[in-house]
């Protein structure tokens, strides 16, 4: 590039958009100083771009024709749209690895169906809105066990954003051996297992995923899970897991639950020479004083002697799933509990058993999210809950799993210094572990509205806990690597065009625990292949989300 280019040029594109001079650096520089006199669907014009890698941002065009990003460089030629991306940030559309958006489906029963007329709900708007043009199904061993059933309906829709899957394996279990589980199988009840999930690695889901704090998965033997990892292995697919235990508990040998969790997956991806990915990766109450870097030790170890190990986590020092969590392993199943724990006398061990808990997580740091039962006690605590019927919070809870299915809720029962010293490593991936969610229904953890511009605007951007361009990798190249998504992740020619404009001045979330249902703003312009979802910060209505398999 010349020396007159470099420091400084005009700009000017055909079809009406304005002429732009601006200086250049080193770290900033054009894609090419040739001009590109081809014709486009549609130009973002003069934006930086920060393109998914370790490559300095850069100020160029783009250009994209269908669904595909065709050219950057400095665009002379027509466009049938013009973005006018000057002052403002591009990079490729961000993608969450760890969401249950199959779940709201699943949960909602015939409610699914308003999907087809909420444009919030069809339109996966609370992701649209933070800059996510693709998430990951399936995690948790939660899901839909029928890769086709579930992506069909996501085509069907024509949802908002790209959708991946993963095989759920306590729901395959489940599916398979029903809601009585057992800890061990026999050898023919092994190979079903693995034959159903070899049948959806065929249908082209991205790997399996255990919840093995969860039933049925906590029921899970390791040699069961590296069995099946050895099948996925064979389709190059990964290994996804709810560790068995995220709390800092000690046990009587002196170990520490969530590290002895940890070094379980370990061992499995070493056994299984399978890629693993640690969901939301944390320290979950009691606490007792354990500290980010004895979780984060062996993953660094294992990585230093080749395993493919990574994690993902979300900015917030409250996690959420349905309450049942709380009690020992022994009582739940997937929705509830046992129905020996819904008598007389079982209800009365449940509440001894909450007393513990309630010792070292009180009952106001669990907050009701979604209840279909009673959506009035949605948005609060179990404290609040039974101080307005008059009972004790512990005879509150009981109540509430052995309703039916048992709610969700919010647990506030980490430690945000832990949250930060976990976030700015280079293989830690962005998540949210949210849902999808209509908006105005049931009270959701703030993560399904904010994750992303809540980990730009707080933990980059102001308390520069770590570079924009590795929040950035975070959120791009390095979960469509992790997870094999091909053509993803990355500005450069030939990808999808999935892509975010975004206003760095004013990314950031809105919504809280009490008052959820409020979009992000600062994501000026989001496209999803090549389809523009958002424009000027509002959605357009349009749909460019596609059902997405393994390549």
């Amino acid at each position: 590039m010349g020396t007159a280019v470099r420091n400084a040029f005009v700009l000017t594109l055909a079809g009406g958009l304005p002429k732009y001079a601006f200086a250049d650096t080193t770290s900033q520089k054009t894609e090419r100083s040739m001009p590109i006199t081809a014709d486009f669907d549609i130009v973002i014009a003069s934006g930086t771009i920060y393109d998914g890698t370790a490559a300095d941002p850069y100020r160029a065009d783009i250009g994209i024709r269908g669904d595909k990003l065709v050219a950057i460089g400095r665009i002379t030629g027509k466009a049938a749209k013009i973005i006018d991306a000057q002052g403002l940030t591009i990079t490729p559309g961000f993608i969450d690895v760890h969401t249950h958006c199959d779940m709201t489906f699943q949960e909602a029963g015939m409610g699914r169906y308003l999907a087809y007329v909420l444009p919030s709900f069809k339109g996966n708007y609370n992701y649209l809105y933070q800059g996510v043009t693709t998430v990951v199904t399936g995690n948790c061993g939660f899901g839909y066990v029928d890769t086709n059933y579930w992506l069909d309906l996501v085509d069907a829709m024509r949802f908002g954003t790209n959708v991946y899957h993963l095989a759920p394996h306590g729901m395959i279990r489940e599916a398979l051996f029903g809601t009585e589980q057992k800890s061990g199988y026999s050898r023919k009840e092994i190979e079903a297992l693995k034959n159903k999930v070899a049948e959806e690695m065929q249908k082209g889901t991205l790997g399996f995923s255990t919840g093995l704090a969860y039933a049925p998965g906590l029921l899970t033997k390791k040699e069961e899970i590296i069995e099946i990892a050895k099948v996925v292995r064979k389709y190059g697919g990964i290994y996804t897991t709810h560790i068995r235990d995220e709390s800092g508990q000690r046990y009587a040998d002196g170990t520490i639950g969530v590290v002895e969790a940890i070094n379980e997956a370990i061992d499995i991806g070493r056994r299984a020479e399978i890629p693993v990915e640690i969901s939301h990766i944390k320290i979950d109450a009691p606490i007792n004083s354990v500290k980010a870097s004895q979780i984060l030790e062996p993953i660094e170890k294992a990585r230093a002697e080749g395993l493919d190990i990574h994690a993902d986590q979300y900015p917030y020092d409250a996690g959420s799933t349905r309450i049942t969590i709380l009690l020992p392993n022994g009582f739940v199943t997937s929705t509830g509990i046992k129905d020996m724990y819904k008598t007389k006398e079982g209800r009365k061990e449940v509440k001894a058993a909450i007393e513990q808990v309630f010792t070292y997580l009180p009952p106001e740091k669990t907050l009701i999210t979604m209840y279909l039962g009673k959506p009035s006690y949605e948005g609060q605590t179990i404290k609040e809950i039974a101080e307005s019927e008059g009972k004790s919070p512990s005879g509150c809870y009981v109540d509430l799993v052995c309703e039916g299915k048992a709610p969700f809720g919010v647990f506030f029962s980490q430690n945000m210094d832990i949250v930060r010293d976990l976030m700015p490593h280079d293989y830690i991936i962005t998540g949210s572990d949210g849902w999808t969610v209509p908006k105005g229904l049931t009270k959701p953890h703030p993560r399904v509205y904010g994750t992303f511009p809540k980990k730009l605007r707080q933990f980059v951007l102001q308390e520069k806990r770590m570079g924009l361009k590795e929040a950035f990798i975070s959120m791009t190249s390095l979960p469509a690597k992790k997870f094999n998504m091909q053509g993803r992740g990355r500005i450069t020619e030939g990808h999808y065009a999935d892509i975010a404009v975004i206003d760095l001045n004013t990314i950031t979330d809105h919504a809280t625990y009490t008052n959820p249902h409020q979009y992000a703003v600062g994501v000026v312009h989001l496209l999803v292949n090549g389809v523009l979802a958002l424009e000027n910060g509002k959605a357009t209505g349009e749909r460019g989300g596609r059902a997405l398999r393994r390549s």
